[in-house]
């Protein structure tokens, strides 16, 4: 489970950093994006 959370997290990381050559919008919501996913993951972590 740790591994895939890490690589959905560095996915995420790579995927902002190329929206923010797209525009501000897509940089904005893909950071949105890493902010819920961060949540997720330690919701799943205390839950598990």
């Amino acid at each position: 489970m740790v591994t895939g959370v890490a690589i959905v997290t560095f996915s995420n990381a790579v995927g902002t950093a190329r929206a923010l050559e797209l525009g501000e919008t897509e940089e904005a919501m893909s950071a949105v994006a890493i902010g819920v996913t961060g949540v997720a993951t330690v919701l799943i972590a205390i839950l598990d």
